[in-house]
């Protein structure tokens, strides 16, 4: 492969990278910024539903605070887990 074909090459991998962005602008330009309000409203709406029964289900002694800061952490796969009273002590 000569130099001429290398420019060549890099030209066309730009102009696939210009693509790209270009389609993801159309794709998002495209957004229903009603529906999009609605979701988010949404999700609040069941974030703080869900934080209300957590916190029912722990006054109720169905699970400790603790049990639930741990499966947090696993299921977010521990890299942002909370750490807890109880594990600084076993570790330290």
């Amino acid at each position: 492969m000569d130099f001429y074909d290398l420019l060549l090459q890099k030209d066309v991998n730009e102009l696939h990278a210009q693509l790209d962005r270009l389609q993801l602008e159309h794709d998002t330009a495209h957004w229903d910024i009603r529906k999009v309000k609605d979701l988010a409203a949404e999700n609040l709406d069941l974030k703080l539903r869900l934080g209300l029964l957590v916190r029912l289900l722990i006054a109720k002694g169905v699970f400790s605070a603790e049990e639930y800061a741990k499966l947090l952490a696993q299921t977010r796969g521990g890299s942002q887990g909370v750490k807890t009273g109880s594990e600084s002590s076993l570790r330290g």
